[in-house]
């Protein structure tokens, strides 16, 4: 099959992933907020596939060609999946900002290590490395402490799951880039399609519809927010006249 079929196929499967979602927003209006973000991880992701299908966003960098709308999509969706993580456990506004910005930088090294060449595409490439550490790191041991020492078991066997889901395959990613074109070339360009296309639908479309099965866990969310919003401290009351007697 040519590349250009792989594309397409990855854009349907993302297509597909973001009527979960939409059907869950009509549904259930209350969790606008976690099906807006999940929708934009898998339709954002849809759109740059079908860029690549139509051909746009092609270039050629040394000697591999590189497909820029793969990277736009990485660059968009990766902090999506971070914001809904961190919706799920609630971090501080410290704690969310320095996630993303390590997510950021990840994919804005691997960007920078496929449009170069030479020892500043490894040196890019050992940057981005030690940046998903930090990132694996905070997703693994910080974000979860967040949940609280003793958190609703629903929302955190969802949190578990997506986490475990987002740190395994995005592990795999700075592999299969080594491996591929831009790497050392052991995988074809076809090849190297393929598994991306793999890849990115099983952490994009799996994540979203685990999150989508989850929908209880989301509901038990919007309801604590809602009940924390509304509720009013006691009065204090007033000592009466005949304390001091």
């Amino acid at each position: 099959m040519a590349l250009t079929t792989w594309f397409w196929v990855g854009a349907v499967g993302m297509v597909v992933g973001t009527v979960l979602p939409l059907r869950d927003m009509i549904r259930y209006p209350s969790h606008r907020r976690y099906d807006l973000v999940l929708a934009g991880i898998t339709g954002l992701a849809a759109i740059a596939y079908a860029a690549m299908g139509l051909g746009f966003t092609e270039t050629t960098v040394a000697d591999h060609t590189i497909f820029v709308a793969r990277y736009i999509d990485w660059l968009v969706t990766t902090p999506l999946i971070v914001a809904y993580l961190a919706m799920l456990a609630r971090p501080a506004r410290r704690t969310y900002v320095w996630l993303l910005v390590a997510d950021i930088f990840v994919i804005a090294a691997g960007i920078g290590a496929a449009f170069t060449d030479g020892t500043l595409r490894w040196a890019l490439f050992a940057a981005g490395a030690l940046g998903y550490l930090v990132l694996a790191f905070g997703l693994l041991r910080v974000l979860p402490r967040s949940l609280g020492s003793n958190p609703d078991p629903r929302v955190h066997s969802l949190f578990v799951t997506l986490r475990n889901i987002t740190v395994v395959l995005w592990t795999l990613y700075p592999v299969v880039w080594l491996l591929g074109p831009a790497g050392f070339g052991l995988l074809q360009y076809e090849m190297y399609t393929i598994v991306v296309v793999y890849l990115d639908f099983i952490s994009k479309v799996g994540f979203v519809a685990f999150a989508a099965i989850g929908v209880d866990a989301v509901d038990r969310l919007v309801t604590a927010t809602r009940d924390a919003s509304t509720a009013t401290p006691s009065p204090v009351e007033a000592p009466s006249a005949t304390d001091d007697d």
